[in-house]
């Protein structure tokens, strides 16, 4: 049969008050089982330190680091380093720890991780920015578990101490094999470019301006010397006009007696001596030259025709000297001589002046290849020189970084607060525990009590009557109290039954 729901609250204070003792007795039998087993739990005990990350003593705009400034990653590697299962053994082998639990080596340092916190303590401003740490160790011995944590502490100091010299250390020797190297690539490019600049000596960007300079002193000699020589014909043809005139003079006018001159004679001389002059000058296309040919041979024709005509004329003219040259006095002859040779050192000179000319346009014409193959070695080299000085000052810096951290003026871990002693036990808490145990046995105190009345079909009450008969309440009688050893009446008798 289904009870009657609860509608009044105070009906749950009615049950329980009929039912204390099955809420009561669970509730003390489990709240004392519990007491005694969480006074009876093994104590475990947490000492912790406080390590400090003090930055370098010396300014880093001074001195730079040479070390990985990020100091979570390196806590991390320095963590791992530590907590390593060579360093586990040793403090476990040294303390003696999990002694009497039956547990491998590899199984009590897998224990002694999950025993060991390091929790790093980042800046309020800056949440990447970690400035401290904490380590703690759970053990069942306060003493040992403070000893545990001052050794964990002083092994991340050291370890700390250590990986920054041995990073400092070896940024310093990695930048010297670079400068090495660098050093050596430098000095193949300077003897390439030496090299270079000795073979197109004279053909060099920088020696362009002289080169053009030098060609302009020397066209100008050449066109001294093509003066000079042309000078020096003109003088000899005069000279040799002279001479000219001399060997066509008859024997009377060379012994003193006045001849009346031919005008033929004289003109044709005069052509010829023009002729001679031009031809030293000039090219044989020359205007100037082409004419003078023609009127040397006109007039050469014409003075043939004249002696055909006078025959008498011709037997007259004296017999005409060998040569020249011959005809000349001695010094006009040695005048001669020097200018033949001025002539010759001249044509010399303006051959060599030629051959000057001649290699200095070679290099001026080789000028660009040169300057671009120098142009792509010297940029190579400024290339190797800018990152073998970087590399310097790299390596400088390397230096005092290293010695910096050898002296212990670097980046720092401080303890600030050592392992302490712990007092009181972290686990197991045993006022949670027997509140818990309280708890339980009030909720199966309840639990029972709930299942006995809902098992009870007593009426005690008219809302139970009148929800179990589902008929109106006539009358009520009242609870009796006071009166003791009453025996009820019999109840009236009913009147017989009509018969229908």
């Amino acid at each position: 049969m289904a009870r009657r729901p609860i509608s009044n609250p105070f009906e749950y204070v009615q049950i329980a008050l009929r039912r204390w003792i099955w809420i009561a007795v669970p509730t003390v039998v489990i709240a004392g089982i519990t007491v005694v087993v969480a006074r009876k739990l093994p104590k475990l005990y947490r000492s912790e330190a406080l390590i400090l990350i003090e930055p370098q003593k010396v300014p880093s705009d001074f001195v730079r680091p040479t070390v990985n400034g990020n100091v979570a990653l390196r806590l991390e590697s320095i963590e791992e380093q530590i907590l390593s299962r060579t360093q586990l053994s040793q403090i476990i082998k040294k303390y003696a720890l999990y002694r009497t639990l039956p547990l491998t080596v590899d199984q009590k340092v897998t224990k002694m991780l999950g025993d060991i916190q390091v929790s790093p303590i980042s800046d309020k401003a800056e949440r990447s920015s970690v400035t401290a740490f904490k380590i703690s160790y759970i053990g069942p011995d306060p003493g040992q578990d403070q000893e545990v944590t001052r050794d964990l502490s002083n092994l991340f100091i050291s370890e700390n101490l250590q990986t920054r010299a041995q990073q400092a250390q070896g940024t310093e020797t990695f930048i010297d094999g670079q400068v090495s190297i660098a050093s050596q690539q430098l000095q193949t490019l300077e003897t390439q470019l030496r090299e270079l600049k000795s073979a197109y000596m004279g053909s060099l960007p920088e020696q362009e301006t002289a080169n053009l300079q030098v060609m302009s002193q020397l066209q100008t000699v050449l066109q001294n010397d093509a003066d000079a020589v042309a000078r020096a014909q003109q003088q000899k043809t005069y000279l040799l006009s002279l001479g000219q005139a001399v060997a066509n003079m008859s024997p009377r006018a060379v012994a003193g007696a006045p001849a009346a001159p031919n005008p033929l004679e004289q003109e044709l001389r005069q052509a010829k001596t023009d002729l001679a002059m031009d031809e030293q000058l000039y090219t044989p296309e020359h205007p100037d030259v082409i004419r003078l040919k023609a009127q040397v041979k006109a007039l050469t024709a014409e003075l043939a025709a004249s002696a055909k005509a006078h025959p008498a004329a011709k037997a007259k003219t004296p017999a005409k000297p060998k040569s020249a040259l011959a005809a000349l006095p001695p010094e006009e002859r040695s005048q001669i001589t020097v200018l033949d040779q001025e002539i010759a050192q001249r044509n010399k000179d303006e051959k060599a002046t030629q051959a000057k000319i001649s290699a200095l346009q070679a290099r001026i014409e080789r000028l660009p290849a040169v300057e671009e193959k120098l142009s792509n070695l010297q940029n190579s080299y400024d290339v190797a020189k800018a990152n073998y000085t970087a590399l310097l000052e790299k390596k400088q810096a390397a230096a005092m970084g290293a010695a910096m951290e050898q002296q212990a003026e670097g980046e720092e871990f401080r303890i600030i607060d050592p392992a302490n002693l712990p007092e009181v036990p972290t686990s197991p808490n045993v006022r949670q525990i027997e509140l818990l145990g309280v708890a339980g046995g009030l909720a199966l105190g309840l639990l029972l009590a709930g299942t006995v009345e809902a098992r009870d079909a007593v009426v005690r009450n008219e809302a139970d009557l009148n929800f179990y008969t589902q008929a109106p309440t006539l009358a009520l009688v009242p609870r009796m109290t006071g009166v003791k050893n009453v025996t009820p009446a019999a109840p009236p008798a009913l009147p017989p039954a009509r018969e229908a």
